[in-house]
């Protein structure tokens, strides 16, 4: 419990926190730039590894797969710091670093130029989905689960080379290939059967882009759309221990082991103020900036594909697409050739 006049402390730090947000990309670049402008600046950047080469046509591109050292000593260019600073710099939403469980990442090199065009992190599926539960009839078993599936987190396409050439598409393609399952089989043990994914936004945008990628992936339903954005960094930590000191007496509000810790620590907050609130008034306005917080996120559209391709194979489809896009853009004097990079005092669209 809280005394009162801490209860409306926090009830006040809440409400002041989500209401400067209107829709979930308001969040996500609130967060973004608040991680920009905390980080210490970079010498050198990804710059001079990223894809540049807007003349160069679909048809006369090549791909090559890396997968991620992640060794504190790593030999390879294509290693983990790497990995990190491109896809910091380049994705629209806030990474989290430490992620548990099963992991996989790729670095994609266009093979003439040398040049990175995305990265790609794999991972342990969510344990319960609804458009999964929907689409296969039943909650299948954990076990089962962890054997046969893998999910694509961060699928991020360099940009503008995702503009220009519809590069999310690849990189998605690429996910949906035996090779990723090979790499993960043999790494893990597992007998995968089924890569799984969901896209960024929902309603906000309406379509994403693994949609138009029959009969390679598929969309099949939506997600539950009900959680909360969480407090970001340091404001996270600075809440949690105040809520620690103020209404636990200094102990943790749950302990170090959880799974999901982040999200239960921040749900536990929320608990402890309703039940500590006793004026009415700021009870409801607690309770209405919550459910605002809550509508900012959306049902995600969720994407799954069951292998049985090769990479070459989903290249050349690919490229059809590609062609078709980017001679359009070139037509029409759109092509975009400056790199998009998320830097300090730089916005960028969120949803392009």
């Amino acid at each position: 419990m809280l005394s009162p006049e801490d209860a409306v402390w926090a009830a006040n730090e809440f409400i002041n926190y989500y209401s400067k947000f209107n829709r979930i990309d308001d969040y996500l670049r609130y967060v973004k730039n608040s991680r920009l402008s905390n980080s210490t600046g970079k010498l050198f950047g990804p710059d001079d590894e990223i894809f540049c080469d807007f003349d160069m046509h679909p048809n006369d591109m090549n791909f090559c797969i890396h997968v991620v050292d992640t060794s504190y000593r790593a030999m390879t260019r294509y290693n983990q710091d790497l990995y990190s600073e491109i896809l910091n710099d380049t994705a629209s939403n806030a990474i989290e670093e430490a992620i548990p469980g099963r992991t996989l990442k790729w670095i994609v090199v266009e093979t003439n130029s040398g040049k990175v065009v995305g990265v790609v992190r794999f991972g342990s599926p969510t344990i319960n989905s609804k458009p999964r539960n929907e689409y296969f009839g039943e909650i299948l078993p954990l076990a089962h689960i962890n054997k046969h599936f893998v999910m694509g987190f961060n699928i991020v396409p360099t940009q503008p080379f995702g503009f220009n050439y519809l590069g999310g598409k690849l990189l998605a393609l690429l996910a949906s290939s035996n090779e990723l399952k090979r790499q993960f089989d043999d790494k893990y043990g597992t007998d995968l059967t089924c890569f799984e994914t969901t896209s960024l936004y929902g309603t906000t945008k309406g379509v994403s882009m693994y949609d138009g990628l029959k009969p390679y992936m598929r969309h099949i339903g939506d997600t539950e759309s009900k959680f909360l954005p969480l407090f970001h960094d340091d404001y996270f930590r600075e809440m949690f221990w105040w809520f620690n000191n103020n209404a636990n007496g200094g102990e943790r509000l749950i302990s170090a082991d959880k799974s999901s810790k982040k999200l239960k620590i921040q749900t536990k907050m929320i608990s402890i103020i309703k039940n500590s609130l006793k004026d009415k008034d700021k009870l409801k306005q607690f309770n209405d900036c919550i459910e605002h917080a809550k509508s900012l996120t959306e049902k995600k559209r969720y994407y799954i594909s069951n292998f049985g391709y090769e990479p070459d194979e989903v290249i050349t489809w690919w490229k059809k697409k590609a062609t078709k896009r980017y001679e359009k853009l070139k037509s029409q004097g759109r092509v975009r050739t400056e790199l998009e990079l998320w830097k300090p005092g730089k916005d960028l669209e969120i949803i392009r």
